[in-house]
């Protein structure tokens, strides 16, 4: 989190001590200027953002979207932007949209577009310069672009799905075939309308022997009647089945024998399927429909590969039904849809082009509708989930994707279970000025996908269904998305009804890409073990010769049941495996869903393949992997910071959820610790800023979870310096607080209920999760960690009320603040212990406990002062790692907090049970839910909210902390301890902010890059015996004595390096300049 000076232990004692000191500081009153020399004479902005993202085709806002870009200079004193609908207009700067003019300012962030309303779906171009300190003006910036949304009003198109196919009617004919239980019954389906209205009759097996007909009357089964069999049904064995419908009369015979007639049957005509159990499995074999005429209706022998039945696979000649299946031939179901739409554009330039798109509903997968092509090439994914009934969707820039002067296609592979629509809407503008538009509508065309993804069951759990995608490469419409491609057999899109409030999702977008193994074992041939060294979210895209009816079976799993065998069968509860049914020839084939995992195992794929056979199809939302970097002299640290670092690449995708494994919901810790992950290793505050959005209509059970929205609210407003979202969600964060709990006569949080450690229950206090991770805590009505993050909430939404005017409320938040702070030190601190009691019994008599969360909680969110602060830090180590992932974050900065960074060097870097190498030590390819499986059964081994070091590392173990919102002015406070050098790479959207040190012949070095029109606090570890005077680059500049450190003020942009010891030795330590790089 980011906390003021005036919250935070360490900058309470910060006093100026020595007189001297006092006496030289306005020396500083000039900031330091780079002594690598002033920016390049041609140097201009870069960097340019819209809505803080670079290059947005679907800006929603078009009355005031935010711009930003990074200074080339040391300050800014005044910019000047013009944004032009063509990119000639813009060059010649005559044909504008808006020129500012110049405008005197140093902001350089969140700057408010002040033109005429920009039009919905169109294409802007837009440049910036500056002027410097010196009123010296920059070049124009690089043009950049961005796109405007279409708002609601989607004229041009609207939404499509598959046609209600018609069922077959087929009267008066005679189905023969073979059965074999596997498990418990065989059963059949005839006489269908659609999968919910049929006759079903059941062969009983398991010792039970009876022939049950039932019927199933929109959706419900009724059983008619039982009928002894006269023989004992075996599994695995065949038995020969006979059913003659004619009218209303069944009869029904058993190995030629009959068994029953059944007359006036409710269905008398339809067509045939199959359906199970929970328990039961069954195959058949040699199915003919033959019509009371001789006409063969169908008829299959199961030998080649058939989509006929969704809900089977065919393998050694059978058609397997597996439990919990439903499915009619001729009708399969309607989840699956490909999709389908040509287009011709002029043969002319083409300017630019953007593609919007929706589907729904994402919810009963929590995860994707569509995936969109143009011309064969991948556009993108989507929707978003939605935050509060609205429908999100994309926009995609497809300028290089569309063919000038001739034929184009887009497709689309959809898949969901619930309001089954898609819609998607192409703008084109060409050079001239002219446009074209085209959207999907009746002149579409679609095919139902049951027959290639036939039903197989989920990759779920119980909180979401997901396909697993047995893919039947023989129906794959391959070449589906090209121009050219025959649909004819397909069948006209089916209109649906519109949507009625499209909002577009103000985030970037998921990309794809693919990851290659790291290592490939062929364990026999054709059985190859996958090792992706890390963890991804995606599946698979393989290029491979196969043969007709040949099975590749797919495992994908986050960790191994054995050495080079996959845990398929996730302890998560998802059972991530898939069988793709080969053609002869090459074929490319790939997931179109997405699973979490490290590694793979292949069973069925041609021998003598290798890593570059095995592509991961990694979907990561957009990532630089450079922007943040870190290196230290201890590679266990390292290892730490990679695993947590790659964790949030893989982990972010369309919304911060706690896993995509298990349940893929977002919950308001969760995010809190995974957006902070990302404030250290990406300037884009737009995910988590979403993420919390949809958190403040769909809160979770725990007291504590709710508040966190504040807290995150607060630290993206530190991050960005941009109130917008605080002003449109104000109300909604007042209603975080913990106002009604608030006890007049001690000033304390007071819960009567939910404290009694009772859980998934609303306002039920957890303070830690799992729950044997709380080290023993005590619940009371007075709770310590429930006080420190009420206290934390009230002061963050103080700071939140002031940066929006609204002081009357700041005074009253940062009043009751104040009081729960006084009364927790006064009541809650144990002073003989030098830690925080876990809180008060319901007389105020005080628990004798102390476990480590009450300590914990109160130093990380500023309760105890200074010297508190180092005794609490001196307590928690003394106790060491005795509580989970999710409080871990917070334990490492209180030791932060209480200068104590060798405590949490040892805990960061610890191989014990609980710590982040052990995740490692056991093959985790990002952070998991829990330390180890022994300690949660049921883990993930990819939840984001333990990649606390990604941030852990930068805030504390370097000190970088804005103190200005949006990195205006920042500090750098090195804890060397415990490693003797380091260096860490900070993305903001100001710029790249750089830190280091070295600690070297008795001294400690600091090296810091400071990015255009920021400042620095530059705090340099030292002894009480140093001088007052820091070499910055070799010049000596006075200082600030605090606690240890000389501080030097006013350090402006460009490479510095700072040291006590005279000459320029240090401004050649790579160690240190390494950063400015």
């Amino acid at each position: 989190m980011f906390l003021k000076h005036a919250s935070r232990p360490r900058v309470a004692t910060r006093t100026l001590v020595l007189a001297l000191t006092v006496a030289l500081a306005v020396v500083l009153e000039l900031p330091i200027a780079s002594q690598s020399g002033a920016a390049p004479g041609n140097a201009f902005p870069s960097a340019l953002t819209v809505g803080q993202r670079s290059g947005p085709a679907d800006v929603d806002d078009v009355d005031a979207p935010l711009l930003g870009w990074h200074v080339p200079t040391a300050q800014q004193t005044a910019y000047q932007v013009q944004v032009a609908e063509t990119f000639s207009g813009l060059k010649s700067g005559k044909d504008l949209v808006w020129d500012s003019r110049k405008v005197t300012s140093p902001q350089s962030t969140n700057v408010a577009y002040a033109g005429p309303a920009l039009d919905r779906g169109e294409r802007y171009h837009w440049r910036v310069r500056t002027w410097d300190g010196a009123g010296k003006v920059s070049p124009w910036s690089q043009p950049a672009g961005f796109g405007t949304s279409l708002g609601g009003d989607w004229a041009q198109s609207n939404p499509i799905w598959l046609g209600d196919p018609a069922p077959l009617q087929w009267s008066d004919y005679t189905i023969e075939t073979t059965f074999s239980i596997t498990t418990q019954n065989a059963t059949i389906v005839f006489n269908a309308q659609d999968p919910s209205n049929y006759l079903m009759w059941q062969l009983r097996g398991d010792g039970v022997n009876q022939l049950a007909p039932h019927q199933r009357v929109n959706g419900t089964f009724q059983e008619l009647k039982t009928v002894p069999l006269g023989v004992a049904l075996q599994r695995n064995t065949d038995y020969r089945l006979r059913i003659g419908v004619s009218d209303s009369t069944v009869r029904t015979w058993l190995d030629d024998r009959l068994i029953d007639t059944m007359q006036n049957v409710r269905f008398t005509r339809g067509s045939i399927g199959f359906r199970t159990g929970g328990s039961e499995r069954n195959s058949w074999d040699n199915l003919t429909v033959t019509a009371a005429d001789g006409r063969k209706l169908y008829a299959n022998d199961f030998e080649a590969s058939s989509s006929d039945f969704a809900c089977g696979t065919v393998a050694g000649g059978r058609l397997n039904v597996g439990t919990s299946q439903n499915c009619v031939y001729g009708l399969g179901s309607a989840d699956w849809a490909f999709l389908r739409g040509e287009f011709n554009t002029a043969d002319k330039e083409v300017a630019w082009a953007t593609v919007f798109a929706t589907g729904s509903s994402p919810e009963p997968g929590r995860q994707y509708v569509y995936k969109l092509w143009l011309n064969g090439d991948f556009v993108g994914l989507g929707p978003t989930r939605s935050i509060a009934g609205e429908i999100r969707y994309d926009g995609f820039d497809v300028t290089d994707l569309v063919r000038q002067g001739g034929a184009n296609a887009l497709g689309a592979l959809t898949w969901t279970t619930s309001d089954r629509r898609f819609q998607a809407q192409l703008v084109v503008e060409y050079a001239d000025g002219t446009r074209q538009t085209f959207g999907t509508g009746e002149n579409w065309t679609t095919l139902n996908g049951s027959g290639v993804y036939p039903s197989a069951g989920s990759i779920g759990t119980g909180y979401y269904t997901a396909p697993k995608e047995n893919v039947q490469v023989a129906a794959y419409p391959t070449g589906f998305d090209e121009p050219g491609f025959d649909d004819s057999a397909w069948q006209p899109a089916a209109a649906k009804a519109p949507y009625t409030k499209l909002v577009a999702t103000p985030t970037d977008k998921v990309r794809q890409r693919l990851e290659h193994p790291v290592e490939v074992v062929e364990k026999e041939p054709g059985h190859y073990f996958v090792d992706y060294g890390r963890t991804w979210l995606g599946g698979v895209s393989l290029d491979l010769d196969g043969n007709t009816g040949q099975v590749l079976e797919l495992r994908f799993g986050e960790e191994l049941s054995a050495p080079q065998t996959v845990r398929y069968n996730m302890r998560t509860g998802n059972q991530y495996q898939d069988r793709w049914t080969l053609v002869d020839g090459p074929q490319h084939v790939e997931t179109w869903g997405m699973r979490v995992f490290r590694y793979l195992e292949v069973i069925g794929a041609p021998a003598g393949l290798g890593a570059e056979d095995f592509p991961a199809l990694a979907q990561v939302y957009p990532f630089d992997v450079d922007s943040a970097v870190f290196d230290s002299s201890d590679d266990a640290l390292d290892k730490v910071w990679r695993l947590s670092r790659n964790t949030v690449e893989a982990a972010n995708h369309n919304l911060y959820v706690d896993s995509w494994t298990r349940e893929r919901e977002p919950y308001e810790a969760d995010s809190y610790l995974q957006m902070m992950a990302n404030f250290f290793t990406s300037p884009d505050p737009s995910l988590g800023n979403y993420s919390i959005d949809y958190l403040l209509t769909r809160r979770t059970w725990p007291t504590e979870w709710p508040m966190y929205t504040i807290l995150a609210m607060h630290d993206s407003y530190q991050q960005t310096g941009d109130v917008a979202q605080l002003e449109r969600r104000y109300d909604q964060l007042r209603e975080k607080l913990p106002d009604q709990w608030i006890e007049e006569s001690t000033g304390l949080i007071r819960k009567n209920t939910g404290s009694d450690g009772c859980s998934s229950r609303t306002d039920c206090d957890i303070v830690d999760w799992p729950a044997s991770e709380r080290d023993g805590f005590v619940f009371r009505p007075y709770n310590t960690v429930i006080n420190a993050i009420g206290y934390r909430s009230f002061m963050d939404m103080a700071e939140i009320a002031k940066a929006l005017g609204r002081d009357d409320d700041a005074v009253s938040f940062n009043a009751t603040g104040e009081r729960i702070r006084s009364a927790m030190n006064e009541l809650l601190w144990d002073d003989a212990k030098g830690a925080y009691r876990d809180g008060l019994n319901a007389d105020r008599t005080p628990v004798e406990h102390w476990a480590v969360h009450a300590s914990v909680f109160a130093s990380a969110f500023g309760v105890p002062d200074a010297d508190q602060a180092a005794r609490a830090a001196d307590y928690i180590g003394s106790r060491g790692m005795q509580c989970s992932v999710y409080c871990a974050a917070f334990l490492i900065e209180s030791l932060y907090n209480g200068d104590r960074s060798d405590l949490a060097y040892q805990l960061l870097t610890s191989s014990g049970r609980r710590s982040w190498l052990n995740m490692i030590a056991t093959g985790a390819g990002a952070t998991a839910e829990a330390w180890d499986a022994s300690l949660k059964a049921n883990m993930t081994y990819s939840h984001p909210w333990a990649a606390s070091p990604a941030y852990n590392i930068p805030q504390g173990m370097f000190g970088l902390r804005p103190t200005t919102p949006g990195y205006a002015t920042f500090d750098l406070r090195p804890q060397p301890q415990s490693v003797s050098w380091a260096s860490v790479t900070l993305p903001t959207l100001k710029g790249r902010i750089g830190a280091a040190f070295h600690t070297h012949d008795g001294r400690t070095d600091v090296g810091a890059h400071v990015p255009g029109n920021t400042v620095a606090s530059v705090f340099v570890p030292a002894g009480d015996a140093a001088t007052g005077v820091v070499y910055v680059d070799g010049r000596a500049w006075p200082t600030v004595r605090e606690r240890g450190y000389l501080r030097v003020d006013g350090v402006a942009s460009g490479c510095h390096v700072f040291s006590t010891a005279p000459g320029g030795e240090p401004k050649d330590d790579e160690r240190l300049t390494s950063v400015c790089h």
